[in-house]
């Protein structure tokens, strides 16, 4: 049986990619503020009215977002135990 003397190659970017991918996702659940936020103390046009109509637009666009992030996730290789 030959072996291919690409794999282990393949197997450290994937998990690369899935550690980069996990890290990802713990920085997107961070809800803490970021450090541009509210440094502007411009006035703003915005009403009521556009946040409520925009929050119905876009109540689940959270969970959706983090369902999508959670998929990009590689799963773990065959010889990784979480």
């Amino acid at each position: 049986m030959a072996t291919d003397p690409e794999e282990p190659l393949r197997e450290r970017e994937l998990e690369r990619r899935r550690e980069n991918e996990l890290k990802d996702l713990e920085t997107e659940a961070d809800h803490s503020e970021r450090p541009l936020e509210g440094l502007s103390h411009a006035p703003t046009t915005w009403t009521q009215d556009q946040d409520e109509r925009n929050a119905r637009v876009h109540e689940h666009d959270e969970e959706r977002s983090r369902e999508a992030s959670e998929a990009q996730v590689p799963p773990p290789p065959a010889h990784h135990e979480e």
